[in-house]
């Protein structure tokens, strides 16, 4: 096949399969997210609500992951008609905002705050044409013997966003120990559009034009919580949290489809003559699920010098539908988009080093300038992309992290880049026209290789560690 154009556009912000992609709180971004057992800020109230309480005074936080380069490239593993193609895009990144009630309010070893974050975000969109002189395989071993012009589109758009906020409640319950929980609301928003076309037309004049569609989109709104104990005692800190699967409060979504196909004759019993298949279902309903999860930390002090630690276990969620429309008569089965998590085990590794002699725990008069560097993987839990599922990605992530904080008057200021990496195979499908009609969506298996470049920015006034 002489291949005459290709386009190609890649946009991917952090990915909707993994779960440590996205960091939060000035010093938690520069550690990678190790800070389950050491967290005494804000960002407390999402890594492990137990150390808020003991906090001396957590005062506001407001996060920004500033903007980021995301480079993807696709490489066909089986020469289909899929050309290599890679692109690197420009975008911002999502934060986080918390702040505590008065103190006063609730007594002298009580916290409470609020929180907002985005837990994920995912925005793809892939578009490929092509364009040749002679049949891919699958349609020449139809049709031998043929010769003709042959044409293909395809196009992928994701847009997917989750945000939770949440409402903390943290207690002192001695000089060590600290215990506390947050009962967080979820809102996720998804909408997944694949189409593809082909146009064929035979040196005698007869010819194929196909199109093959599936839409979903969906809002569910879920509750979850979190519950976390911190104990520290002299250079060591720990910390363990659970996160509890989420409860469905309500959902509701819309799935289409189109099958459509002209002029079909490329010898196949059936195929001739022109077909229409559609359907559109605007008042479904959306039901999400996800893990329950248990993290551990534990930090280090000696000196000028904080090592920082932590892991995570997500459990698996069997496959479940998240949406399901009307019947495709071309398939004999209902149009659904559903998702499958596998369990997964994150750790990392981080550390900190104080200049000029500030030891990590003297409290508020730590206003010196720190420098951090840590490591992190961020495994996916998506077994594999097919067509119909939620997720679009199973890279697995790497991360590695560093950065600097620094003390201004009461507030820190804190700068850093996370470089990250990812690669994978899985396969490239859009779906089928009718048993009786050409399959011009069949399965492409491709080499999948993402980077990151990460700046942040983050801010915290009245800090106290």
């Amino acid at each position: 096949m002489a291949v005459l154009s290709l386009g190609g556009a890649v946009r991917a912000s952090a990915q909707d399969a993994q779960y440590w992609n996205i960091q939060y709180g000035p010093v938690a971004q520069l550690l990678g997210g190790q800070v389950v057992g050491s967290t005494r800020d804000l960002s407390a109230t999402y890594y492990n609500p137990g150390g808020l309480g003991l906090a001396r005074e957590p005062g506001f936080l407001f996060s920004v992951q500033g903007f980021k380069a995301d480079a993807l490239s696709l490489k066909s593993l089986d020469g289909g008609p899929l050309p290599s193609f890679s692109q690197t895009t420009y975008a911002t990144f999502p934060g986080f905002v918390a702040v505590a009630f008065p103190r006063r309010w609730f007594g002298e070893n009580t916290h409470m705050a609020f929180s907002l974050l985005t837990r994920q975000q995912h925005n793809e969109r892939v578009d490929v044409r092509l364009a040749g002189d002679s049949l891919p395989s699958s349609l020449s071993a139809l049709s031998p013997g043929r010769s003709g012009r042959f044409g293909r589109e395809g196009l992928f758009d994701q847009r997917m966003r989750e945000t939770w906020g949440g409402l903390t409640f943290s207690r002192r319950l001695s000089e060590r120990v600290g215990l506390g929980a947050t009962l967080f609301g979820v809102h996720r928003g998804q909408r997944t559009r694949r189409e593809e076309s082909l146009q064929l037309a035979y040196a005698d004049g007869s010819g194929v034009s196909a199109l093959v569609i599936d839409d979903f989109n969906y809002t569910a709104w879920r509750l979850l919580g979190k519950v976390g104990l911190a104990w520290e005692g002299g250079p060591t800190r720990l910390g363990l949290a659970v996160t509890s699967p989420s409860a469905g409060v309500f959902g509701n979504g819309k799935a289409g489809f189109t099958r459509s196909a002209a002029g079909a004759n490329l010898g196949v019993a059936g195929s001739g003559g022109s077909v229409l298949v559609n359907g559109l279902d605007e008042h479904l309903d959306a039901r999400y699920r996800s893990s329950w999860a248990v993290a551990g930390g534990a930090s280090w002090q000696r000196r000028s010098v904080q090592v920082h630690a932590s892991a995570e276990w997500f459990a698996p969620v069997d496959r479940f539908t998240i949406l399901s429309g009307l019947e495709d008569p071309s398939r004999g089965t209902p149009i659904t988009l559903s998702q499958e998590l596998r369990s997964v085990l994150n750790v990392g590794v981080g550390a900190e080093y104080w200049l000029h002699g500030v030891r990590v725990n003297e409290g508020p008069k730590a206003g010196g300038t720190a420098l951090y560097g840590a490591f992190a993987t961020d495994l996916s839990a998506s077994p594999d992309v097919v067509p119909g599922e939620a997720a679009s990605a199973n890279q697995n992530w790497y991360h590695f992290t560093a950065g600097t904080a620094f003390g201004v008057g009461s507030s820190r200021f804190s700068l850093g880049i996370d470089y990250a990496f990812g690669r994978s195979e899985r396969e490239i499908a859009f779906g089928a026209l009718p048993p009786d009609l050409p399959v011009i969506g069949e399965g492409r298996r491709v080499a999948v290789r993402s980077t990151r470049w990460l700046f942040v920015l983050g801010y915290l006034f009245g800090p106290r560690r």
